[in-house]
C-alpha cells in the first residue's frame, strides 16, 4: 500500500507527463520491487523423478533415479589409490566380494585377485588416471533394496616401454555400504587426429 501512495505522489508531482522513458522504467521497476514476495508453491512431492530404465532377468522395467553424489568420493579416493599405486588403499575401497568384469572379457573376483591384477599391471606399465566426469543413479529394485551406482569417465594415460597412450574408459561402480561392490570396465582408445 505505502508504494502505491509513494507512485501517486510521484505520478501527481509530474503530473502524468512523462517523457522521459528511463523514468518509466524505473518507474515500473519500483512497483515490481515494491509487490511483497510470495511464497513459491510448492509442487514437489516425495516421489522421485525417473531419469532412465533397466529391465531385470525377467524383462521387468526398473526405475532409474538420480543418486547420491555423496558416493563419488569413493570412487575420487579410489582413482587418487590408483595413481598412488598404493595397493592396500585400493583394496580398502573394495567389498569383500568385489566382482570385477575387465575390459579384457576376465572376471576378478575378491581382494587377493584384485591386488594381484593391480600389482602386475603396475609392474609393466605406469597408467595415470583422470576423472572427466560423474553420473550417480539409483535402480530401484523389485524386492525393495535399491542398487546404487556411479558412471564415470576417465582419460586414462599409460606408458609402456617408453611409449606413451592415452584411452578413454567409461566405468560402472556399484556402491553398498561405503565400498565398490562390482566395476565394469570399458576402454577406447583415443582418437586418431
Amino acid at each position: 500500500m505505502v508504494c502505491f501512495l509513494y507512485l501517486y505522489k510521484i505520478l501527481t508531482i509530474n503530473q502524468f507527463k512523462m517523457k522521459n522513458l528511463l523514468f518509466i522504467s524505473l518507474l515500473l521497476m519500483g512497483l515490481t520491487s515494491c509487490q511483497t514476495p510470495t511464497q513459491k508453491e510448492a509442487n514437489q512431492s516425495s516421489e522421485t523423478t525417473v531419469i532412465g530404465y533397466e529391465f531385470n532377468d525377467k524383462g521387468e522395467k526398473l526405475n532409474i533415479i538420480a543418486g547420491d553424489v555423496g558416493i563419488t568420493k569413493i570412487y575420487l579416493d579410489h582413482i587418487q589409490a590408483l595413481n598412488d599405486r598404493d595397493l592396500d588403499k585400493i583394496i580398502e575401497t573394495y567389498a569383500e566380494d568385489i566382482t570385477i568384469y575387465r575390459e579384457n572379457g576376465s572376471i576378478g573376483k575378491g581382494h587377493d585377485d584384485s591386488k594381484k591384477y593391480l600389482g602386475d599391471w603396475f609392474k609393466s606399465s605406469n597408467p595415470h588416471w583422470k576423472a572427466v566426469w560423474m553420473v550417480t543413479n539409483t535402480v530401484e529394485r523389485k524386492e525393495g533394496k535399491n542398487e546404487h551406482w556411479l558412471t564415470t569417465g576417465n582419460e586414462v594415460t599409460d606408458t609402456i616401454d617408453g611409449k606413451e597412450t592415452m584411452k578413454h574408459a567409461v566405468i560402472d561402480y556399484n556402491i553398498v555400504d561405503g565400498k565398490i561392490k562390482k566395476i565394469y570396465v570399458y576402454f577406447r582408445a583415443k582418437e586418431q587426429e
